[in-house]
């Protein structure tokens, strides 16, 4: 929250209630990282946001969904021209803590915009980070389920 970032230091961390106001505060392209209950609190969030964004612009699932929901959002993000990844998240408390392994599979151009800060967040052992683009569609987070 605010409130937390001001006592963390004043991290520059800003609120919105409006989403329409929420998205045209990110700079171009834009991605949104969701962090949101698998299901219908997805679909209706992309719903919400995917109104104010633009050709270009990236949407990251990052709530462990079913692999088949992922290529279904691909295919109507696609329509609208935005860019869409599912990404599996692993690690549980240690993963909160010392961070976590990212799967992250669909749009590659998609994921080229998240690299870098994904590469970063990711645990981080011997042989590089714990992150790596699984490949097209629902991969991501096929892998997630298996593994």
């Amino acid at each position: 929250t605010v409130e937390r970032a001001k006592i963390e230091g004043n991290l520059p961390v800003k609120g919105f209630h409006d989403p329409k106001d929420f998205v045209k505060s990110i700079q171009k392209p834009r991605v949104i990282i969701l962090l949101v209950k698998a299901g219908a609190p997805v679909d209706k969030t992309i719903e919400t946001l995917s109104t104010h964004m633009e050709e270009g612009d990236c949407i990251v699932d990052g709530g462990n969904e079913w692999y088949e929901n992922t290529e279904r959002r691909q295919e109507a993000a696609k329509q609208k021209g935005l860019l869409y990844l599912g990404m599996g998240v692993s690690g549980g408390e240690e993963g909160a803590r010392h961070g976590p392994s990212l799967m992250p599979g669909g749009s590659y151009e998609g994921y080229k915009y998240i690299q870098d800060i994904v590469v970063k967040v990711a645990a981080q052992v011997d042989s590089g980070p714990c992150v790596t683009y699984i490949g097209k569609g629902g991969s991501g987070n096929f892998v997630k389920m298996v593994h």
